[in-house]
């Protein structure tokens, strides 16, 4: 595309050249210059066009040009003074090069249309006509041209760009600067150039309102988005959830890039800020890098707030989860409690699978606990715990009921399971303990009871319970079958 615009640039000196070189090409250098260096760093942006396609201000003085001099000189001092101009613009030196091609090329389609159908009137109403179709195809050109530049870049359809609703706006302000280009030249014609200079004013204003206009349209929109997105990040009640929340609004929340959170730093040409998740991992919110340099700063800050609340919702969700599973764990053994037994034993039924319940009550557990103390009790019931875990097999559900009741959930897939589990634990629980304040020796009454087709979980439980107290009142140190008699 530069390469290009240095192509426009030889064959307007050489159009000048062929038409007489005319001599006041060092006035209107003078006199657009430093116009154009200032113009091109305050571009009109709609806000709403997802690609980051400006309405170039600059522009203006191609129209300014086009109604006050010959179109070769026109179009050579254009080329002269905004090449340069773009060159040393702010924005990354792609877009530096692409715009500096680009508005060489679109004056040049717009430079061959006034003159194809200008008047010898200059100051008259089809002279204003001929200058608005220069303008409009300037701007279809540059508006093409750069949606075929980002499309390819970021891989995306072109007619999406070229369809974005503020193409058609941002065409009407693109007329609407054409028209003071003209209008500055129309006075400096009839008027001396003083009062010609004047018509900038009005034009500093515009380059202010909109860009005040744009400032403020865009923290709306932020604040609106980063709003819903805090609403929605409160409501996700898991990490999956809460990754496609903030995919969604993060990309709703950049200028026309998807978001993506990944375990991953970002990358060349993207942009993108840590979140801390609170679960260990590492976590990043990354953006392509737009070419716009104000738009990117405002997607920088976007995706700093974004990671801001995320990183809150990730740290409710651990504490969440953490309070959950405190309220289903036995803090003492680390076991499940009675609400995650119940829980599991009412799913398994409604599920209708084949289950046993053992219920597991420790003989001689309150003379260890009032002889060699508290402590000595609670490790008794830890390790006894740690023998369940590893006596049921992987299969099984252990929990801690509360005491010195345990209780397991075991499916019942082979005839004789729950009687060989049920010797095993017996047995296991029988071996002495070395606790820290002496050894110790208990034994265990085991109650089984296999599932029915019309059982529900309350009288699996209890039919084990009362299994395991005729095992308890048999002696202890032996399990029973609840359908047996002894």
């Amino acid at each position: 595309m530069f390469a290009l615009g240095l192509v426009v640039l030889v064959g307007a000196g050489l159009w000048w050249r062929e038409a007489g070189s005319d001599g006041r090409l060092l006035h209107a250098l003078a006199l657009t210059a430093p116009l154009a260096w200032v113009l091109t760093r305050f571009p009109l942006m709609v806000t709403g066009m997802a690609s980051g396609i400006q309405v170039p201000f600059a522009p203006v003085l191609v129209f300014f040009l086009l109604t006050g001099y010959d179109p070769p000189l026109a179009l050579l001092t254009w080329c002269v003074a905004a090449l340069p101009a773009y060159l040393l613009d702010r924005r990354a030196w792609q877009s530096r090069v692409f715009n500096a091609g680009s508005s060489t090329l679109s004056a040049l389609l717009a430079t061959l249309v006034v003159t194809r159908i200008g008047t010898d009137r200059v100051v008259s109403p089809d002279q204003l006509l001929t200058v608005l179709a220069g303008a409009a195809t300037y701007y279809v050109s540059d508006t093409v041209l750069s949606a075929v530049s980002i499309a390819v870049e970021r891989r995306k359809p072109v007619w999406r760009e070229l369809t974005d609703p503020g193409a058609a706006v941002g065409g009407a302000l693109f007329l609407l600067v054409a028209t003071l280009g003209y209008l500055a030249a129309a006075v400096n014609i009839a008027m001396p150039t003083w009062v010609a200079t004047l018509t900038a004013v009005p034009g500093m204003a515009v380059v202010v309102a909109a860009w005040a206009w744009r400032r403020a349209h865009q923290s709306r929109r932020q604040q609106r988005e980063l709003f819903e997105a805090a609403v929605h990040i409160h409501a996700a009640t898991s990490v999956e959830e809460l990754v496609r929340v903030v995919e969604s609004h993060g990309t709703a929340l950049v200028s026309g890039s998807r978001l993506e959170v990944r375990p991953t730093p970002p990358g060349p040409r993207e942009t993108g800020c840590e979140v801390d998740d609170d679960h260990g991992s590492k976590r990043w919110l990354v953006a392509p890098v737009n070419i716009n340099q104000q738009a990117r700063q405002v997607d920088e800050v976007a995706i700093v707030s974004l990671a801001s609340l995320a990183s809150a919702a990730f740290l409710r969700l651990r504490i969440t989860a953490e309070t959950t599973r405190m309220a289903l764990v036995d803090p003492l053994t680390g076991l499940p409690n009675r609400r995650a037994f119940t829980g599991r034993l009412e799913e398994a039924v409604a599920e209708g699978a084949a289950i046993a319940v053992l219920f597991v009550d420790l003989d001689g557990f309150k003379a260890v606990n009032d002889t060699l103390g508290h402590a000595a009790g609670d490790e008794l019931l830890v390790e006894s715990a740690r023998r369940l875990r590893v006596t049921c097999g992987a299969g099984a559900f252990p929990a801690r009921l509360g005491g010195d009741e345990f209780a397991i959930v075991l499916p019942d897939l082979f005839p004789g399971t729950a009687d060989d589990v049920a010797v095993a634990v017996v047995e296991s629980l029988h071996v002495p303990f070395l606790l820290a304040a002496g050894p110790a020796t208990i034994s265990a009454s085991v109650g089984i009871t296999a599932s029915e087709p019309d059982d529900d979980a309350d009288t699996l439980l209890s039919r084990a319970d009362a299994a395991m107290y005729t095992a308890k009142r048999a002696g202890g140190d032996a399990h029973v079958l609840a359908s047996s008699e002894s």
